[in-house]
């Protein structure tokens, strides 16, 4: 019994390991991209659910970039309408 507990977590490992690199992963991107960080995070850490995450991020529009060209399109927009 002591031997196959001990080759299932070690058949888990890899994907043990690799859910924790994609989680940071996540993490990273969700931050840079303006995300909810905790929720990607939690997501990133769900094994095969990760590998989804990281396709998102890939074609994820960046949030906050896309306020500042709100912002800087109102201010145009401002500086435009007075005379």
């Amino acid at each position: 019994m002591q031997e196959s507990s001990a080759g299932a977590i070690t058949g888990l490992l890899p994907i043990l390991l690799m859910s924790v690199f994609v989680a940071i992963a996540a993490h990273l991107l969700a931050k840079e991209k303006g995300r909810n960080v905790l929720k990607w995070t939690i997501l990133g850490c769900i094994p095969f659910v990760n590998i989804l995450c990281i396709w998102f991020f890939i074609g994820a529009a960046n949030l906050k970039l896309e306020r500042k060209i709100d912002e800087l399109t109102a201010l145009l927009h401002q500086s435009n309408a007075k005379p």
